[in-house]
């Protein structure tokens, strides 16, 4: 009896350290690191997006949108891009490219500015609106209403080619793209899901059709995130492509709004506090932690390496500010990363503490095999 009751204790107190260490881990650590102005002109600033040093937002100081950038590496002045008398909105960056919506011509068309050669060039010019650009690498896509229905259309800007992505005759929105991959809400179903398409291949896949709503996707490589409403409340849901596995990033009674990723982490606008505030998730380690608790009204994020960008309203109208995370934060993630892959990689495939749970196991039985066999 000694030695079960030895066993007994011994796995129970294991087991109490492991459930407080997954309890700690459970509540949101603080990402270190220091948080930024970029700008606070007049009027309202929002929609950032950010790629490597460049930051690019939509601009009203003028008294109606314009597109502004800055240069985090030569720290220099904000430039303006686009800053006719119409409204040019909806920036999206990949390297040195920016895609945006533009008015000027009594119609939404898409347009890309390369902030390298400093050429503009104008995408469509059919008399229907064209909006909701993204741009990945060569590959602009948006979306199109010139079939008297939202659809999805890509141009491709080295082969100067135009291809309609999607045909079905319900809307087809909030595109986003990464690399070879197109994903977007769409509504055949009679409710928003989510859908991908292959350039390579030409294959429409569904993402997600589950009855409650899914909006505005975001795509890195294997991961597509999404907002999910089918526990009632926008949370944060994520697909991973290679597994064939769809996860809850984030589930909480509070909405979770707006994911952006890059880098296989994942960034939001929550609102389990008081207002709204910007939230990390990083997929290898499953750990979640707060950018940003400095304003109530924290929003539209956006993420590059370890650079995060939102527009803020704490002084009232909206500013962009960044956030730049500590290189010692991203040596010590990297560390946790490779310690995560070693444990899948392990004979058991079990987190280390499962280990010593069975090791422990085996140590505190094994005198109870040789009592039976005297």
């Amino acid at each position: 009896m000694r030695y079960n009751k030895f066993s007994i204790l011994l796995i129970s107190f294991i087991l109490l350290v492991i459930i407080g260490t997954f309890s700690c881990s459970a509540t949101s650590e603080t990402l270190n690191g220091t948080e930024q102005e970029i700008t606070s002109a007049y009027g309202n600033q929002i929609s950032p997006v950010i790629s490597e040093n460049y930051i690019v937002w939509q601009d009203q100081r003028n008294g109606n949108w314009d597109i502004t950038m800055y240069d985090l590496l030569s720290g220099r002045a904000e430039v303006a891009l686009f800053s006719d008398s119409k409204d040019e909105v909806e920036p999206a960056i990949s390297g040195s490219c920016v895609a945006i919506s533009d008015d000027m011509r009594g119609n939404y068309d898409i347009y890309v500015y390369d902030l390298t050669s400093k050429k503009k060039i104008q995408i469509t010019s059919d008399k229907a609106s064209q909006t909701e650009p993204a741009i990945s690498g060569d590959k602009v896509v948006w979306t199109d209403r010139r079939n008297q229905n939202m659809d999805i259309y890509m141009y491709d800007l080295t082969s100067r080619k135009e291809t309609r992505i999607t045909t079905d005759g319900a809307e087809q929105t909030q595109p986003a793209i990464s690399g070879n991959r197109i994903v977007w809400k769409d509504t055949r179903n009679g409710n928003d899901d989510i859908y991908m398409y292959e350039i390579n291949t030409g294959k429409e896949t569904p993402v997600v059709t589950d009855p409650a709503e899914q909006t505005n996707p975001a795509i890195e490589g294997n991961y597509i995130v999404w907002e999910d409403r089918r526990a009632g409340n926008l949370d944060i849901y994520m697909y991973d492509i290679f597994k064939g596995e769809e996860k809850a990033v984030v589930t909480n009674p509070s909405p979770q709004k707006t994911p952006a990723i890059s880098d296989g982490r994942i960034v939001w606008a929550d609102g389990r506090n008081k207002g709204t505030n910007i939230f990390i998730y990083d997929i290898a380690t499953g750990q979640e932690k707060t950018v940003s608790i400095a304003s109530e009204y924290e929003s539209n994020p956006s993420i590059s390496g370890n650079k995060i960008v939102w527009q803020d309203k704490r002084k009232g109208t909206m500013d962009i500010f960044i956030f730049t995370e500590d290189s010692s934060e991203r040596e010590i993630l990297e560390v946790e990363e490779e310690k995560v892959e070693t444990v899948e990689k392990s004979p058991l495939g079990t987190y280390p503490a499962t280990t010593a749970i069975v090791s422990a196991y085996l140590v505190a039985t094994a005198g109870k095999g040789k009592r039976r066999k005297s």
